[in-house]
């Protein structure tokens, strides 16, 4: 089989005094193998851009498969 990478998408759910049972946000078109840095690096600048409070983070990959 052959794998290539088709994309990435990010769901962050998030918590503030407006969202207090949470609210999601999807970032999409994330690079194909980011790093847990990348990643932390990236959850600090929306909590300090919004002023929220990350509760969990999903990573989906997408991959297109095909027979060799």
């Amino acid at each position: 089989m052959k794998h290539q990478f088709k994309s990435n998408k990010l769901q962050v759910k998030v918590t503030s005094e407006r969202h207090p049972d949470g609210l999601i946000r999807t970032f999409n078109n994330i690079c194909p193998n980011p790093s847990d840095d990348q990643i932390t690096l990236f959850l600090d600048a929306i909590v300090i851009l919004t002023g929220e409070t990350v509760q969990n983070i999903t990573l989906t990959n997408a991959e297109t498969l095909a027979h060799d």
